[in-house]
């Protein structure tokens, strides 16, 4: 399979929401038919659409003679438009006439001749008149045109303006385009010898100013890094760090209970941080829950570690835990560039569902957590809705309860900003953080 093809493959898989097609998981499963340039080839063609897939629907649209834009296009003509016209203006490093030929070619292999020269038309004129119009739409004042060049789902702007004044939203505008890289986060005490193993492998990386993580110029795959299968190296976002390592400083005694442990990369983190910590991990998916003993045991630290599968919601833990650790289901909003088909599965139904399991979350954190405990709220959104909102409620039920505040980096180019009035966001400033959100609650 060639890479065009395979771009428009992996497409139509997430497109296709009934086969739980995940971008990163369609990809995988076509690797293995495909050349290693190929496979960069669509993978990046694949991300190029869905990091701003109606910026580039937009875009192609003002050349279409239909006023209505191209709804009334098939499925496979939008998808040959959109990577079209995301190729031609993003990569750098590929020829836009070996793109658009290869485009038709496929058109043509799947008897769809007669839109041919629609398609021809139309990405000539994107690539002599597209530039020009991608960045009127960052130059613009219009928050529409803003969210539009941004990557933002435009039906939920008003989520941003409820949650940002207009400059802080358009600096966050201007961040979420970038391209994401690759973090890695060394064993404890292990940096140096992680860096001295990628240099002996080839690989460049650099120790990172806000954390303990190792920044790399490219994205990698865990398997791909050395010394992973042995634990000393775990590839993780650096917001993802540095949540997890609030945790394992609140962490005095006792049991951590980790509500919604996902794969465990945060639990694991926690456990390598905390050497006499013990941590019960409850987490509702069956495929999350494996790849989490997975995570333990490749980390040496299972004898401390007790997963279940189940509803947090339901579930008892062995003892009153002191420590509750809440990264709750949430948008993404914080992760759109690193993960961005998520954010078109999204609707406001969705996005009020997932504040109703916020909130229902966090009142369980609280009523299993031990008196003069902690319960440390983390969401990987942006938006108010899911974060202040969630913990006020929290608050405002439990006078008990008490915001405790945390101790984050400062200085020039921070990416820590303070939430209104209640915990801390830390915004994707580089391509190795994503955005998060975290508060910590004592209850007195």
């Amino acid at each position: 399979m060639r890479g065009i093809e395979g771009a428009l493959h992996v497409l139509e898989q997430v497109r296709d929401q009934r086969g739980g097609g995940f971008a990163s998981e369609a990809l995988r499963k076509i690797g293995d038919d495909m050349t290693p340039g190929d496979l960069t080839l669509a993978s990046s063609l694949v991300y190029a659409v869905l990091r701003r897939q109606e910026m580039w629907r937009a875009v192609y649209s003002r050349f279409l003679r239909d006023a209505q834009g191209d709804a009334g296009l098939p499925p496979l003509i939008r998808d040959c438009l959109s990577v079209g016209t995301a190729g031609l203006l993003e990569l750098r490093h590929f020829a836009g006439g070996v793109l658009v030929n290869g485009l038709l070619d496929h058109l043509k292999a799947k008897g769809q001749k007669k839109w041919v020269s629609l398609v021809n038309a139309v990405l000539h004129n994107v690539g002599e008149k597209g530039a020009e119009r991608v960045e009127a739409l960052r130059r613009s004042p219009s928050p529409e045109e803003r969210a539009l060049w941004a990557g933002i789902p435009v039906w939920s702007l008003p989520a941003w303006t409820r949650t940002w004044q207009r400059p802080d939203l358009n600096r966050l505008f201007d961040l979420m385009p970038q391209p994401p890289l690759s973090a890695l986060r060394p064993a404890p005490g292990k940096r140096e010898e992680l860096l001295k193993t990628l240099a002996e492998h080839g690989i460049k990386a650099e120790p990172s100013p806000l954390s303990e993580a190792v920044h790399l110029e490219g994205t990698v795959l865990p398997a791909e890094v050395p010394g992973f299968d042995r634990g000393l190296a775990t590839v993780q976002t650096e917001g993802s760090i540095l949540v997890a390592a609030q945790a394992a400083r609140l962490y005095k005694a006792g049991l951590i209970l980790d509500l919604c442990s996902g794969r465990g990369v945060k639990g694991g983190q926690i456990l390598q941080m905390c050497p006499e910590a013990r941590l019960e991990g409850w987490e509702l998916s069956e495929g999350r829950h494996k790849s989490a003993w997975r995570e333990m045991k490749r980390l040496g630290v299972e004898s401390r570690a007790k997963l279940r599968q189940g509803n947090a919601l339901e579930l008892e833990p062995a003892e009153p835990p002191s420590l509750v650790v809440l990264d709750a289901p949430c948008s993404g909003s914080g992760t759109w560039t690193r993960k961005p088909d998520s954010k078109w599965r999204l609707d406001w139904e969705r996005l009020d569902r997932l504040s109703a399991a916020q909130r229902g979350l966090l009142e369980r954190a609280v009523a299993l957590c031990a008196p003069r405990g902690i319960i440390l709220y983390i969401t990987c959104s942006l938006l108010r809705q899911e974060n202040e909102n969630v913990v006020a409620e929290a608050l405002a039920a439990h006078p008990e309860c008490t915001e405790l505040p945390l101790s984050w980096g400062s200085g020039t180019g921070s990416p820590f900003h303070r939430g209104r009035p209640w915990g801390t966001y830390i915004w994707p400033e580089t391509p190795w953080l994503d955005g998060f959100y975290c508060a910590a609650i004592m209850k007195k």
